[in-house]
């Protein structure tokens, strides 16, 4: 999961991602996804 990547300091992967797939079915999904892929890169 996202948090655990964060906990063991390394970056989130696209299989880390995979496990959240239903965050949105509006067809934002993309976008959020790359939100947290660029807020994981600053932290």
């Amino acid at each position: 999961m996202v948090h655990r990547a964060a906990e063991e300091g390394r970056e989130i992967t696209d299989s880390d991602l995979d496990g959240i797939r239903n965050i949105c079915r509006c067809g934002t999904y993309f976008r959020i996804r790359a939100a947290i892929e660029a807020g994981a890169e600053k932290m």
